[in-house]
Protein backbone atom coordinates (compact mmCIF):
# COMPACT_ATOMS: atom_id res chain seq x y z
CA UNK A 1 0.00 0.00 0.00
CA UNK A 2 1.39 3.70 -1.15
CA UNK A 3 1.25 6.08 1.86
CA UNK A 4 -0.93 7.80 -0.75
CA UNK A 5 -3.83 5.46 0.68
CA UNK A 6 -3.45 6.14 3.89
CA UNK A 7 -4.40 9.67 3.04
CA UNK A 8 -8.16 9.55 2.82
CA UNK A 9 -8.24 8.03 6.07
CA UNK A 10 -6.02 10.31 7.76
CA UNK A 11 -7.63 13.55 5.59
CA UNK A 12 -10.77 12.66 7.18
CA UNK A 13 -9.89 12.90 11.04
CA UNK A 14 -6.70 14.99 11.01
CA UNK A 15 -2.89 14.11 10.92
CA UNK A 16 -2.84 15.22 14.42
CA UNK A 17 -5.75 12.97 15.94
CA UNK A 18 -4.25 10.06 13.83
CA UNK A 19 -0.89 10.59 15.54
CA UNK A 20 -2.40 10.51 18.72
CA UNK A 21 -4.53 7.52 18.39
CA UNK A 22 -2.05 5.57 16.13
CA UNK A 23 0.73 6.51 18.87
CA UNK A 24 0.11 4.62 21.45
CA UNK A 25 -0.62 1.51 19.49
CA UNK A 26 3.32 1.31 18.80
CA UNK A 27 6.04 0.41 21.07
CA UNK A 28 8.37 3.40 22.24
CA UNK A 29 11.00 1.70 20.38
CA UNK A 30 9.51 2.27 17.22
CA UNK A 31 8.10 5.76 17.72
CA UNK A 32 11.43 6.89 18.49
CA UNK A 33 12.96 4.80 15.64
CA UNK A 34 10.57 6.91 13.17
CA UNK A 35 11.24 10.17 14.62
CA UNK A 36 14.71 9.58 14.05
CA UNK A 37 13.87 8.98 10.51
CA UNK A 38 11.65 11.90 9.89
CA UNK A 39 14.04 14.15 11.24
CA UNK A 40 16.43 13.34 9.09
CA UNK A 41 13.89 12.89 5.65
CA UNK A 42 14.68 15.77 2.99
CA UNK A 43 11.31 16.32 1.33
CA UNK A 44 13.04 18.85 -0.67
CA UNK A 45 14.78 16.25 -2.96
CA UNK A 46 13.77 13.98 -5.21
CA UNK A 47 15.11 11.42 -7.83
CA UNK A 48 13.96 10.13 -11.05
CA UNK A 49 14.96 7.47 -13.85
CA UNK A 50 14.19 7.93 -17.20
CA UNK A 51 13.24 4.59 -19.45
CA UNK A 52 15.45 2.49 -17.18
CA UNK A 53 16.67 -0.42 -19.48
CA UNK A 54 16.67 -2.64 -15.98
CA UNK A 55 13.98 -1.72 -13.54
CA UNK A 56 15.92 -3.25 -11.16
CA UNK A 57 18.19 -0.95 -11.40
CA UNK A 58 15.50 1.83 -10.67
CA UNK A 59 14.57 0.13 -7.60
CA UNK A 60 18.31 -0.13 -6.50
CA UNK A 61 18.13 3.62 -6.79
CA UNK A 62 14.89 3.89 -3.92
CA UNK A 63 16.72 1.58 -1.51
CA UNK A 64 19.91 3.98 -1.56
CA UNK A 65 17.51 7.11 -1.48
CA UNK A 66 15.88 5.91 1.31
CA UNK A 67 18.87 5.16 3.06
CA UNK A 68 20.60 8.85 2.42
CA UNK A 69 17.12 10.37 3.63
CA UNK A 70 15.62 11.62 0.48
CA UNK A 71 11.24 11.49 0.27
CA UNK A 72 10.61 11.26 -3.18
CA UNK A 73 11.50 8.56 -6.08
CA UNK A 74 10.10 9.14 -9.68
CA UNK A 75 10.40 6.82 -12.91
CA UNK A 76 9.33 7.52 -16.55
CA UNK A 77 8.03 5.24 -18.56
CA UNK A 78 8.88 1.74 -17.39
CA UNK A 79 7.11 -1.75 -16.30
CA UNK A 80 4.35 -0.98 -13.86
CA UNK A 81 5.47 -1.33 -10.14
CA UNK A 82 9.19 -0.63 -11.50
CA UNK A 83 10.17 0.94 -7.82
CA UNK A 84 8.52 -1.73 -6.10
CA UNK A 85 10.94 -4.75 -6.32
CA UNK A 86 10.72 -5.99 -2.37
CA UNK A 87 14.21 -8.00 -2.91
CA UNK A 88 16.05 -5.53 -4.62
CA UNK A 89 14.80 -2.04 -2.45
CA UNK A 90 14.33 -4.72 0.73
CA UNK A 91 11.41 -3.14 1.84
CA UNK A 92 12.11 0.17 1.56
CA UNK A 93 9.89 1.58 -0.41
CA UNK A 94 7.16 1.17 2.16
CA UNK A 95 8.90 4.35 3.46
CA UNK A 96 9.31 6.97 1.17
CA UNK A 97 7.12 8.36 -1.92
CA UNK A 98 7.24 6.61 -5.21
CA UNK A 99 6.11 7.18 -8.28
CA UNK A 100 5.28 5.86 -11.59
CA UNK A 101 4.90 8.06 -14.66
CA UNK A 102 3.75 7.29 -17.97
CA UNK A 103 5.65 10.17 -19.72
CA UNK A 104 7.55 13.22 -18.50
CA UNK A 105 5.10 15.19 -18.01
CA UNK A 106 4.63 14.29 -14.08
CA UNK A 107 8.07 15.55 -13.37
CA UNK A 108 6.96 18.71 -15.59
CA UNK A 109 4.38 19.12 -12.94
CA UNK A 110 6.76 19.05 -10.05
CA UNK A 111 9.27 21.85 -12.14
CA UNK A 112 5.84 24.15 -11.92
CA UNK A 113 5.38 23.80 -8.30
CA UNK A 114 9.06 24.84 -7.60
CA UNK A 115 11.21 21.76 -7.85
CA UNK A 116 14.09 22.41 -10.11
CA UNK A 117 14.76 19.44 -12.39
CA UNK A 118 18.50 18.39 -12.73
CA UNK A 119 19.51 15.95 -15.73
CA UNK A 120 22.61 14.04 -15.16
CA UNK A 121 24.82 14.04 -18.57
CA UNK A 122 27.62 13.30 -19.41
CA UNK A 123 28.51 15.95 -20.98
CA UNK A 124 26.35 18.47 -18.49
CA UNK A 125 26.98 22.23 -18.18
CA UNK A 126 27.11 21.62 -13.96
CA UNK A 127 29.67 19.39 -12.39
CA UNK A 128 27.89 17.71 -9.53
CA UNK A 129 29.65 19.63 -6.70
CA UNK A 130 28.30 22.73 -8.76
CA UNK A 131 24.67 21.67 -8.62
CA UNK A 132 22.63 24.56 -6.47
CA UNK A 133 20.78 23.41 -3.41
CA UNK A 134 18.76 26.52 -2.64
CA UNK A 135 15.70 25.04 -4.11
CA UNK A 136 13.86 21.72 -4.09
CA UNK A 137 15.28 19.85 -6.75
CA UNK A 138 14.88 16.49 -8.87
CA UNK A 139 17.99 14.48 -9.92
CA UNK A 140 17.21 12.73 -13.22
CA UNK A 141 18.64 10.01 -14.68
CA UNK A 142 18.69 8.37 -18.17
CA UNK A 143 18.30 4.92 -19.46
CA UNK A 144 21.46 2.57 -18.94
CA UNK A 145 22.64 2.65 -22.69
CA UNK A 146 21.12 6.07 -24.25
CA UNK A 147 20.93 8.73 -21.44
CA UNK A 148 18.37 10.89 -21.39
CA UNK A 149 15.86 11.43 -24.02
CA UNK A 150 15.81 14.93 -26.25
CA UNK A 151 12.43 15.59 -24.87
CA UNK A 152 13.87 14.80 -20.72
CA UNK A 153 16.99 17.05 -22.07
CA UNK A 154 15.03 19.77 -22.83
CA UNK A 155 12.92 19.82 -19.94
CA UNK A 156 15.98 20.01 -17.43
CA UNK A 157 16.17 23.40 -15.94
CA UNK A 158 20.09 22.35 -15.29
CA UNK A 159 22.50 19.41 -16.66
CA UNK A 160 25.11 18.27 -14.18
CA UNK A 161 28.05 15.92 -14.56
CA UNK A 162 30.28 13.15 -12.26
CA UNK A 163 33.86 14.26 -12.52
CA UNK A 164 35.87 11.13 -13.80
CA UNK A 165 39.55 10.66 -13.22
CA UNK A 166 40.61 7.15 -14.26
CA UNK A 167 39.99 5.69 -17.83
CA UNK A 168 36.27 4.41 -17.04
CA UNK A 169 33.94 6.99 -18.99
CA UNK A 170 30.91 6.19 -17.09
CA UNK A 171 29.56 4.71 -14.02
CA UNK A 172 26.88 2.46 -13.51
CA UNK A 173 23.69 4.18 -13.28
CA UNK A 174 22.81 3.09 -9.78
CA UNK A 175 26.07 4.47 -8.13
CA UNK A 176 25.98 7.87 -10.47
CA UNK A 177 22.41 8.64 -8.52
CA UNK A 178 24.08 7.10 -5.24
CA UNK A 179 26.99 9.79 -5.34
CA UNK A 180 24.96 12.34 -6.61
CA UNK A 181 22.30 11.83 -4.10
CA UNK A 182 24.57 11.63 -1.13
CA UNK A 183 26.49 15.03 -2.21
CA UNK A 184 23.20 16.91 -2.72
CA UNK A 185 21.79 15.53 1.00
CA UNK A 186 25.14 16.18 2.12
CA UNK A 187 25.56 20.19 0.97
CA UNK A 188 21.42 20.12 1.79
CA UNK A 189 21.71 19.54 5.86
CA UNK A 190 24.84 21.48 5.79
CA UNK A 191 22.87 24.45 4.73
CA UNK A 192 20.12 23.70 6.66
CA UNK A 193 22.12 23.47 9.73
CA UNK A 194 19.61 20.34 10.83
CA UNK A 195 19.42 16.86 9.51
CA UNK A 196 15.78 17.66 7.57
CA UNK A 197 13.58 20.11 6.58
CA UNK A 198 10.16 18.67 7.45
CA UNK A 199 8.53 20.80 9.76
CA UNK A 200 4.91 21.41 11.41
CA UNK A 201 2.31 20.34 9.81
CA UNK A 202 4.31 18.32 6.78
CA UNK A 203 5.98 16.78 9.44
CA UNK A 204 2.91 16.02 11.09
CA UNK A 205 1.24 14.16 8.55
CA UNK A 206 4.26 12.05 7.28
CA UNK A 207 4.38 11.03 11.09
CA UNK A 208 0.93 10.27 10.58
CA UNK A 209 1.45 8.53 7.35
CA UNK A 210 4.57 6.45 9.47
CA UNK A 211 1.86 5.30 12.04
CA UNK A 212 -0.48 3.73 9.36
CA UNK A 213 2.27 1.70 8.31
CA UNK A 214 2.94 0.15 11.77
CA UNK A 215 -0.84 -0.84 12.12
CA UNK A 216 -3.47 -2.83 10.72
CA UNK A 217 -6.16 -2.07 7.93
CA UNK A 218 -8.83 -2.58 10.91
CA UNK A 219 -6.69 -0.32 13.10
CA UNK A 220 -6.81 2.40 10.32
CA UNK A 221 -10.87 1.75 9.89
CA UNK A 222 -11.70 2.42 12.89
CA UNK A 223 -9.78 5.97 13.44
Amino acid sequence: MDFSEFDARIDAVGSEYACAQLGPLLAEERRNKIEQVLRGRLDSLHVAVERPADPYNAAAIVRTAEAVGALHVHVVASVEEALHARKTTQGSFNWLHTYHHATLDGLKVLQRRGVRLCGAMMDGALTLEELPIDRPLCLLFGNEGVGLSPEARAACDLTFRIPMYGMSESLNLSVSAALSLYDVARRKRAALGQPGDLVGERLMLERARYYARCVDARTLDAL
